[in-house]
C-alpha cells in the first residue's frame, strides 16, 4: 500500500440525536461555586431527544479518522482506525446532556480539554472558537480554544492529523496574559470502551487519589491486579493516578479484540497519569443508560501536567495545588493512537508500539509501526547480537519475532537500527522513581506555617475568603511570616483592595527591600493606583529575579507605552521576550508600539509571529484590521469568534 500524501479535512454539518441543556440560571453562580465566576449554571436537561444539527470537523488520511465538535468545547469527538473500523477514541453516538461539569452539561466520550481547575471545564458542552488549515507538509489541522473567563487565561489545542502516520497530534498552547498568579490545572480526559477483557498498562508503582493519598499498584492490598478492568468489580467509581515510573506512554488492549489505545507524550510535559472506571455495580451502570442509549460503558484514560486532580485536603502529603506565572505561556504535545495484533504494550515511541512477553525462556515481540519504517530489528545481550530481522513497514502493519532468553539473564534490548532504543528489559527497574509520594510523619510545621500553607493552597484554588482567613491567622501567630504578608498581598490585589494591599507589601518590603516577590507584588499594585514611577522602580527590583524578569518586564514596557515613551516601550518589551520568547502580552506591546509609529514591516512581522503561536489570536488580527481597516478585514476578524460569550473576547 502507498503511503498517503496528504489527509483530508472537512466541515459538515451533522444530525445527531440530542437530548439538550437549557435554562440558565437567574442566579449568579457566586452563591454556588465562587470559583468560576462570571460562569452561570444551567438547570434544565431533557429526558426527550431530538434531532439537532452539530459542525463536525472530520480529519482523515489512509489510517484513521478523526472527529472535532467546535460547538461542545471543541472536543475530539472519537476516532476511528480505519483497517479494523475500531474505535480507538470511544464515540458517543448521542448527545446526551447531563447535570455533571462545573456549570451542569456534560456528555461523555471523546477527548475533553479541561484547564483551569478542578473539574470538567466551564466550557466543555458550549462553542469554542475554532479553525482549520491545511499544512505544507500535507498534513490538516483544527484548532479549537477560548478564554477561561475566571483567569482570563487562554487555552488552545491544535489537533493536526499527520499525512502518513497513524496517529493524531494535540499540541496545547495555555498563556496567562494577566499580571499575577493563576490557578493551574491540566487534564486531557479521553475515553474507550469498558469491556471485561480490557487491560490497562499503566507504568507505576503506586497510585495517588485525589488528596494525594499513596495505595499500591498494580496489585492491591488485597492481591486484586487493578490493571485487568474486571477486577475492579468492587466498591464504587475508580479514580487511579498511577505514579513510580518514569515513561512516555500509558494504554489499553482488549484482547478478545486484539485492539487497543494508548497515549504519548515526554514525562516532563504531561507526568500525570489518570484512570477513571465508573463501578462496575449498579451504581456506575446507570450512568451509562444517562449518558449514552446504545455505546454502552466506558472508562476514562487521562493524561495531565501534574501527578493529581489535586481536591484541597488538610491531610498532610507532598502533592497540592500548583500556581501558573504571570505572562507565562505553557505548550506541549501528545500522541493518540491505535494498536493491532501485538497483545499488549510494553513501550512506545513516535514509530510504533511494542509488545514484548517471557513465556519459558522465550520472548515473544510485536511491534505495530505508526509510520512507514524500512529497518533492521536487532535483540541484543549486551553486545551480542541475539536475533536480527529485517523490517518493512506500512503504518498500522505489524511484524512477529521471537528469540530465546540469554542463558546468562544478561538484560537485552530490543532496537531499530536507525530507530533507536525501543524496549529494555531492564526498564522496569531502572524507571522506577525514588521521589517519595508518602507523608514523612517526622517533618512537623510550626502552626504559622501550617497555616500559611493551608492558605497559599487555597489561595491557587480560588477559596479567596478561606485563603484570607489562614494567611491572616499565619500572621497573627507570626506578624513576621514574609511569605504569607506576601501572599496576602497579593490576595488584596486580586480582589481589588489596592491600599490595603499596599500596606501589606510595604510591610514585607520593611523587612526586606530587595524581596523579589514583594517587589514584583508591589509593582502590580502601584500599578493599578497608577502610580507608574513607584512601579517602574519595584518592577526593576522585581526583573533581577528569573522567576519575574520576563513578567516585570512587561508591565514596564507597557507603562512606557502609555506616557507614549516608544523607546523604552520598545526597549522592555525586547528584553521581556528576551527572557520569554512566547511572552504573548510583550508581543503585544511590540504590535501596537511598532503600529503607532508607522513601522508596518515590523508589525506585520510581530503579527505573523502571534499567530503562529497562536492561530486564535483575536487581537492579532484586530491588529491587522486596524493596520488595514478595510470591510474584509473586520469580516475576517469576527469571524473567527465562535465561542459561547463573543463580548468577552471583544
Amino acid at each position: 500500500m502507498a503511503v498517503a500524501q496528504k489527509a483530508t479535512i472537512k466541515e459538515e454539518n451533522r444530525i445527531l440525536k440530542t437530548y439538550p441543556f437549557s435554562d440558565p440560571s437567574p442566579i449568579p453562580i457566586l452563591s454556588e461555586n465562587p470559583k468560576i465566576y462570571p460562569y452561570h449554571k444551567f438547570l434544565g436537561y431533557s429526558q426527550e431527544e431530538k434531532n439537532q444539527e452539530w459542525k463536525v470537523v472530520v480529519m482523515e488520511n489512509d489510517y484513521i479518522q478523526v472527529f472535532v465538535l467546535p460547538q461542545s468545547g471543541g472536543k475530539i469527538w472519537g476516532a476511528i482506525e480505519k483497517s479494523t473500523g475500531e474505535e480507538f477514541i470511544y464515540r458517543n453516538e448521542v448527545m446526551k446532556f447531563r447535570n455533571i461539569a462545573m456549570r451542569g452539561p456534560w456528555t461523555s466520550g471523546g477527548i475533553e480539554f479541561n484547564f483551569g481547575i478542578i473539574g470538567h471545564a466551564p466550557s466543555t458542552a458550549t462553542p469554542v472558537d475554532y479553525v482549520i488549515s491545511e499544512n505544507e507538509d500535507g498534513s490538516v489541522s483544527c484548532t479549537v480554544g477560548t478564554m477561561d473567563l475566571p483567569s482570563r487565561t487562554q487555552w488552545r489545542v491544535k489537533i493536526t492529523l499527520p499525512a502518513d502516520k497513524a496517529f493524531f497530534k494535540t499540541e496545547a498552547l495555555w498563556y496567562n496574559p494577566t499580571p499575577q498568579h493563576q490557578a493551574y490545572y491540566n487534564w486531557m480526559t479521553a475515553a474507550a470502551l469498558a469491556a471485561p477483557d480490557l487491560e490497562l498498562f499503566y507504568p507505576g508503582n503506586a497510585y495517588l487519589g485525589h488528596p494525594g493519598d499513596v495505595h499500591p499498584w498494580p496489585i492491591d492490598q488485597e492481591g486484586r491486579d487493578l490493571a485487568q478492568y474486571k477486577n475492579n468489580n468492587f466498591g464504587g467509581s475508580k479514580s487511579y493516578h498511577v505514579v513510580g515510573n518514569y515513561h512516555n506512554f500509558f494504554g489499553g488492549y482488549w484482547h478478545d479484540k486484539n485492539f487497543g489505545f494508548g497515549h504519548w507524550s515526554r514525562y516532563d510535559e504531561m507526568p500525570g497519569q489518570k484512570l477513571w472506571i465508573w463501578a462496575l455495580s449498579r451504581s456506575g451502570g446507570i450512568w451509562e443508560d444517562l449518558l449514552t442509549d446504545t455505546d454502552g460503558q466506558y472508562i476514562e484514560f487521562q493524561a495531565g501536567r501534574l501527578l493529581t486532580q489535586y481536591s484541597y485536603s488538610t491531610a498532610k502529603n507532598p502533592i497540592s495545588e500548583a500556581a501558573f506565572g504571570p505572562y507565562v505561556t505553557d505548550q506541549w504535545e501528545e500522541l493518540w493512537f491505535p494498536v493491532k495484533e501485538i497483545g499488549g504494550i510494553s513501550a512506545v515511541s513516535a514509530l510504533g508500539a511494542i509488545a514484548v512477553a517471557e513465556n519459558n525462556g522465550n520472548i515473544q515481540i510485536g511491534f505495530n509501526a505508526f509510520q512507514q519504517i524500512s529497518d533492521t530489528l536487532l535483540v541484543l545481550a549486551g553486545d551480542q547480537i541475539i536475533t536480527r530481522q529485517p523490517v518493512t513497514l506500512q503504518p498500522m502493519e505489524v511484524v512477529q519475532a521471537s528469540f530465546t532468553k540469554p542463558a546468562t539473564n544478561q538484560p537485552y534490548t530490543i532496537s531499530l537500527k536507525q530507530g533507536g532504543v525501543l524496549y529494555a528489559s531492564t526498564d522496569q527497574e531502572t524507571n522506577t522513581l525514588s521521589r517519595p509520594f508518602a507523608d514523612n510523619p517526622e517533618i512537623t510545621l510550626m502552626e504559622a506555617d501550617q497555616l500559611f500553607q493551608e492558605g497559599h493552597q487555597l489561595f491557587k484554588n480560588r477559596n479567596y475568603e478561606q485563603a484570607q482567613q489562614k494567611l491572616e491567622a499565619a500572621l497573627k501567630k507570626e506578624p513576621g511570616h514574609q511569605q504569607a504578608r506576601i501572599t496576602l498581598a497579593e490576595l488584596l490585589y486580586h480582589n481589588a483592595q489596592y491600599p490595603q494591599a499596599l500596606a501589606q507589601v510595604n510591610m514585607a518590603l520593611q523587612t526586606d527591600a530587595y524581596d523579589y516577590d514583594a517587589n514584583y507584588v508591589a509593582g502590580i499594585i502601584y500599578n493599578a493606583l497608577d502610580k507608574p514611577v513607584d512601579a517602574l522602580e519595584a518592577f526593576g527590583w522585581a526583573a533581577r529575579s528569573m522567576e519575574y524578569r520576563s513578567a516585570a518586564y512587561t508591565q514596564m514596557a507597557e507603562i512606557y507605552m502609555q506616557t507614549n515613551d516608544y523607546e523604552q516601550a520598545a526597549h522592555y518589551a525586547l528584553q521581556a521576550l528576551d527572557y520569554n520568547r512566547f511572552n504573548i502580552s510583550a508581543l503585544q506591546v511590540l504590535a501596537v508600539l511598532y503600529r503607532k509609529t508607522g513601522n508596518s514591516a515590523e508589525a506585520e512581522k510581530v503579527l505573523a509571529e502571534l499567530t503562529g503561536i497562536d492561530p486564535l489570536h483575536h487581537f492579532a488580527h484586530f491588529e491587522q484590521y486596524l493596520a488595514d481597516p478595510s470591510a474584509e478585514n473586520l469580516k475576517d476578524f469576527s469571524a473567527g469568534i465562535t465561542n459561547e460569550f463573543p463580548a468577552q473576547t471583544y
